[in-house]
């Protein structure tokens, strides 16, 4: 599962998370305390939870073609850069950070 943090100023709360998928996926269901996403382009199903102030996200992807998976790529990465706050870029060096860390 993986971990994202959030810049100052962006809210980790279950309305902004339901109004991004909303925006970003077209729709979403609940399960317990995960928000999940199927049969969006590549992805099969994406469950993320919000805790501790951090979103963490699983999925499970399917092979599909090669513009498909960029568009769901994209897709994906725009919903978490508007979510957290932080770009694609700005993710994997903090990843990295983490990594090192630990």
């Amino acid at each position: 599962m993986r971990e994202y943090r959030f810049k100052r100023g962006f809210k980790p709360t279950p309305e902004r998370l339901e109004e991004m998928l909303r925006k970003h996926f077209g729709g979403f269901e609940v399960d317990g305390e995960f928000y999940i996403v199927r049969d969006f382009g590549a992805i099969e199903e994406l469950r993320l939870k919000l805790e501790n102030k951090r979103l963490y996200a699983e999925s499970k992807t399917r092979l599909t073609d090669d513009d498909t998976a960029m568009k769901t790529l994209k897709t994906y990465n725009k919903f978490l850069e508007e979510f957290t706050g932080y770009t694609a870029k700005e993710r994997q060096k903090l990843m990295k950070k983490e990594a090192e860390k630990g």
